[in-house]
């Protein structure tokens, strides 16, 4: 007979439940960490794996007894339906994981079958474990009370992945030869930030595990760690409050507060999508070829990863100059696809879908309704896109080759292709395929260029972004022709919005200003020209770098590390997440004039 419980009853049952989740995720960390960071023996490393084995054991069996104690259980289900698969995904991971070790192990990585269970199990418990923190937030009155701004959670969030990745990075497992607490500073810093400038070889310097925590922080990173937050806390606890919605709506740029769910759905959607695509691209590319990098599987998986979050680290010495890539053209155009859908931008990826979907739909009479119209914000981010490109490959062409140089087109073996792939990587992605030490001035002038616009807005790209060089562009159209509004596609643009793009504009100037003399000051020896293209690389998050990084002393390696941090999340959200908004004055004082010119 089926056992009911009292609504009471069950919640002090559901409360000791709850507890020994968070036991077991807690568990489950610290065997990650182990495994991760620390030599083990066989005989360790089979108890390890079988302890985790053991923990998610008894999540199964406590989600199993919930169901079964529960008054509601169809409530209960709607409640907490995915804790319910992932207990469905573990028992049947439990049952075949020989099939499934076997499987990880002939993908080609050196990790031995119980160190690959334990990343799948452990993997699993920590998403539990996520989803434990989140409600335990939620219902914290303490926590819920903080007024704390969108752009402050942004940057805690941040900070936090940065702290956890030091944490790793320092980890026995995760060097070879062990690294300072500066430079592991710095490269957490990078990754999380998806900037791609790093002090040491990622090649030789990390170890297999280091490269996995690399790959981890620059995954969590391109994301955003909040949106990865509101987005469990979305599907988990069945919404979020309005007012969540209201400033995750200006994150997300997003019209619409009711589309804010699905924003957050194609987000995660979207980038494991393409990332696996492009993985498996760039692995048929390069499989049954004799000087294939080695581990192939992971260097397809990094590398197609590195490029969608627009961070630019590589597994090779040499990056994508190495000559075994560098001639692969099919490979390199993969690389460009996902560096620009990644730096799209999400709002717009979802407007050019429903437009897209509407359109076939219609066209075949399955919908009556006329297709959803691409938005101002899409029309400018895809035409302002579309011109850097173009016009960033004629620019570098001109600069680059225009005095039949035959240095700079060697790799590829195209000058064309050589000047779109720079066109299309100096907008925050960071790969390069020939030395950038070796450009002419006039192409390493036009690359920060392209580094200080950037991607466009709610992507994974960085800089002053698309949308704002537009916006001044426009303004300036306005000045010049004498209009009274600002006006594109067929609408008028609020002067708000003018004073927003011409804010960050202005700051950003100011800031890489400021990180350019700070560096000049701190490392005199150094070209100057060099430690500028290394500040609008690392406020731009571009990674692209003239072979000075590892030449920077602690001091000019913690400005750089701030300046990637403050370029991840916005000059103007940084600067305002730590100003006190005052109320605007009742006085309204006399207009005057100033001379301008």
């Amino acid at each position: 007979m089926p056992l009911h419980l009292s609504d009471t009853t069950y919640e002090r049952v559901a409360r000791l439940l709850n507890l020994t989740v968070l036991f077991c995720g807690l568990l489950t960390l610290g065997l990650l960490v182990l495994v991760l960071g620390v030599p083990l023996s066989d005989d360790t490393r089979e108890a390890v794996a079988a302890s985790t084995r053991g923990i998610l054991t008894v999540f199964v069996i406590q989600e199993a007894l919930r169901f079964a104690l529960a008054p509601r259980r169809l409530a209960l289900l709607r409640s907490r339906r995915i804790e319910a698969l992932l207990a469905v995904a573990i028992g049947l991971e439990l049952t075949f994981s020989r099939s499934i070790l076997a499987w990880l192990q002939g993908l080609g990585t050196e990790f031995a079958p119980a160190t690959l269970g334990l990343f799948y199990l452990a993997g699993t418990q920590l998403t539990l474990l996520a989803f434990v923190g989140l409600r335990a937030i939620r219902g914290n009155s303490w926590l819920s009370g903080r007024s704390l701004s969108p752009g402050m959670v942004f940057i805690l969030s941040f900070a936090l992945l940065i702290a956890i990745g030091t944490l790793l990075l320092k980890l026995p497992n995760a060097t070879r030869a062990g690294i300072s607490w500066v430079d592991a500073i710095f490269l957490a810093t990078s990754a999380s930030c998806i900037t791609g400038l790093t002090p040491l070889d990622i090649s030789s310097g990390l170890t297999l595990h280091g490269q996995w925590i690399l790959l981890g922080l620059v995954q969590l990173g391109g994301l955003g760690v909040m949106t990865l937050t509101y987005f469990f806390a979305y599907f988990v606890s069945g919404g979020i409050s309005l007012r969540n919605r209201i400033g995750l709506q200006d994150l997300l740029s997003e019209e619409n507060l009711g589309h804010v769910g699905a924003v957050l759905t194609i987000i995660v959607a979207f980038t494991l999508g393409v990332e696996l695509l492009g993985a498996g691209l760039i692995y048929f590319s390069l499989h049954g070829r004799p000087d294939a990098p080695e581990h192939l599987a992971f260097f397809s998986l990094f590398h197609a990863v590195s490029a969608f979050c627009n961070a630019g680290f590589s597994t090779l010495p040499d990056g994508l100059a190495d000559p075994r890539i560098a001639s692969q053209r099919g490979l390199l155009s993969v690389v460009m696809i996902l560096i620009v859908l990644g730096g799209l931008g999400f709002p717009v990826v979802k407007n050019f879908r429903d437009h897209l979907v509407g359109r076939v739909l219609h066209r075949f009479g399955r919908r009556v309704a006329m297709p959803p119209r691409l938005t101002t914000n899409s029309r400018l981010v895809l035409v302002t896109t579309a011109l850097l490109l173009v016009g960033g490959a004629i620019a570098f062409w001109v600069t680059e080759f225009a005095t039949q140089r035959d240095v700079a087109d060697a790799g590829t073996g195209s000058r064309w292709f050589t000047a779109l792939f720079y066109s299309v990587t100096a907008r925050t992605a960071g790969f390069n395929v020939t030395p950038v030490d070796a450009l002419l001035p006039a192409s390493g002038a036009l690359l920060m260029f392209l580094m200080f616009v950037g991607g466009s807005p709610a992507s994974t790209a960085g800089g002053i972004k698309t949308s704002t060089l537009a916006l001044a562009i426009l303004s300036l159209r306005r000045v010049l022709l004498g209009r009274r509004d600002i006006e594109a596609f067929g609408r008028r643009l609020p002067r708000e919005l003018i004073d927003r793009a011409l804010s960050i504009l202005f700051v950003a100037i100011g800031f890489t200003t400021v990180v350019t003399i700070s560096l000049c000051m701190l490392h005199p020896e150094l070209p100057p020209d060099a430690l500028a293209f290394e500040a609008v690389s690392a406020i731009g998050t571009a990674g692209l770098t003239r072979g000075i990084t590892p030449q920077l002393g602690d001091p000019a390696k913690l400005v750089v590390a701030c300046a990637m941090l403050v370029g991840r999340v916005g000059v103007l959200t940084f600067l305002a997440s730590f100003m006190r908004r005052r109320p605007a004055s009742a006085l309204i004082y006399p207009e005057t004039n100033i001379i301008l010119s």
